[in-house]
């Protein structure tokens, strides 16, 4: 499938709430309380700006945000960052428009002085496309931390030095 016209932005808007909502219970990998989370962290830099420590990239189609990456550096680190948050909406998925939000953001970590990337996921069976777009993606998996969400669900870390 071809990847669509798109622009890339930075900066936040109080729109993207909604946005970043749909996308996120679009895709069927994310609870309730987990989406609450991500929806906090866009008010944090609406009302911090970059003193929140968290930074977006947003991938829009015709001005309407499908795909954005949600990360910082870590705190106490002076070169490590976490992404957050990584969603493209299920109708976009298969397109490549993760991995250009994904590179995007790669790309601004290395101008902020950023020399490696952590991201974690989910151990479970239903995360196995995810593990593998980050593997893709040129990340490696590190750590698994057994039953760390819950009974069977353990946080996989993946980290890519840059």
């Amino acid at each position: 499938m071809n990847t669509p016209n798109y622009t890339l932005r930075t900066e936040i808007k109080y729109t993207d709430k909604e946005y970043v909502e749909s996308i996120l219970k679009s895709s069927g990998f994310f609870r309730d309380d987990e989406i609450i989370v991500a929806l906090e962290l866009i008010d944090e830099r609406l009302i911090k700006g970059v003193q929140s420590g968290y930074e977006f990239v947003f991938l829009e189609i015709d001005n309407i945000p499908v795909a954005y990456t949600c990360f910082g550096l870590i705190p106490c680190s002076l070169i490590s960052y976490d992404l957050y948050w990584i969603g493209t909406h299920q109708e976009f998925r298969n397109r490549g428009l993760g991995q250009i939000v994904l590179k995007k953001t790669e790309e601004i970590i290395k101008t902020m002085n950023g020399q490696a990337i952590y991201i974690e996921t989910s151990s479970k069976e239903m995360y196995l496309s995810t593990q593998k777009f980050y593997e893709k993606s040129g990340y490696e998996l590190k750590v698994v931390f057994e039953n760390f969400y819950d009974i069977g669900d353990g946080k996989s870390v993946f980290v890519k030095k840059i």
